[in-house]
């Protein structure tokens, strides 16, 4: 079962900032920046349709409707942040599991990766997201009232990634711009990481458990740590049992599995080396 963990303290007190200021930053606390690189662009979606699958496609529909009867109703600034504030006590952003009423059907949503609009979209992000995490920690750091820069709360989170077998930890921290309209709806939601993003993704191969629990750990700690034999030990195993079904079913008339067949046979001897190498060093004939 799902362990989620708030650090709920006593909210930070909400600064505001100068005219002087708020016009200085305006352009840049509001301004949407993502990744140019493809590498990280095709990592975003495939997180997206990953996390489509094992949250079963889950949509927010139900609460579409009376969302948008909200959505031309006027609040104050105040008001407004208040909500903001009762979304992060709900660590709305890792499990979707606030109203976010204080949000437009259409705002704009942007991390360091992509750009999209649409607040149903975000949702069904966030809600597949907090499925496959355990031991979520999160807290709001300052909030800051810019003006027409937005309002900026500072946060830091982590949580271990229960949904990948060697269940890694997610930790980032950083800020969110929240840019509101004349009736005071968010439409623009601007995430901002303090670390480069290809340095939390790197984190996503190694371990939350210093203690290996499984192959998948194993194997996933000696990659991190650019170990290729404790690598290819922690699949050895299963991989000479795979293998081997394979170059038995090559042989068999009528099967034909293509290119496969030099990639079988490779793989099974590699893996069979090594399972014949690990026993030696387990009786301590060769050292590793």
């Amino acid at each position: 079962m799902t362990t989620t963990t708030m650090m709920r303290e006593q909210r930070p007190r909400v600064v505001r900032t100068t005219q002087a200021s708020n016009d200085e930053d305006a352009s840049s606390s509001s301004s949407i920046k993502t990744t140019s690189n493809p590498a990280l662009k095709a990592a975003w979606f495939a997180s997206e349709q990953f996390g489509k699958a094992i949250g079963g496609g889950k949509s927010n529909s139900s609460a579409t409707v009376l969302e948008k009867q909200e959505e031309n109703v006027m609040t104050t600034r105040a008001e407004t942040i208040d909500s903001l504030a009762k979304d992060y006590e709900k660590n709305y952003f890792i499990g979707g599991e606030s109203e976010m009423k204080a949000y437009s059907s259409s705002c704009v949503f942007a991390d360091p990766f992509v750009s999209f609009t649409g607040l149903d979209r975000f949702k069904q992000n966030v809600g597949n997201l907090g499925t496959s995490l355990r031991d979520v920690e999160c807290k709001v750091l300052k909030t800051v009232d810019n003006g027409v820069g937005g309002v900026i709360f500072y946060w830091k989170f982590s949580a271990v990634v229960d949904a990948l077998p060697w269940r890694p930890k997610l930790a980032a921290s950083g800020n969110t711009t929240h840019v509101l309209d004349d009736a005071n709806k968010v439409v623009k939601h601007i995430e901002a990481w303090d670390v480069d993003p290809w340095v939390v993704l790197k984190k996503l191969l190694v371990p939350a458990s210093k203690l290996p629990e499984n192959k998948w750990e194993l194997g996933m700690l000696a990659v991190s740590q650019r170990d290729g034999f404790g690598a290819l030990q922690a699949i050895s195993e299963p991989g000479v049992k795979l293998f081997a079904a394979l170059f038995v079913l090559e042989k068999l008339p009528g099967v034909n599995l293509g290119g496969f067949e030099a990639f079988t046979s490779l793989m099974l001897v590699a893996t069979a080396v090594t399972e014949f190498w690990a026993l030696l060093i387990s009786f301590g004939v060769v050292k590793k």
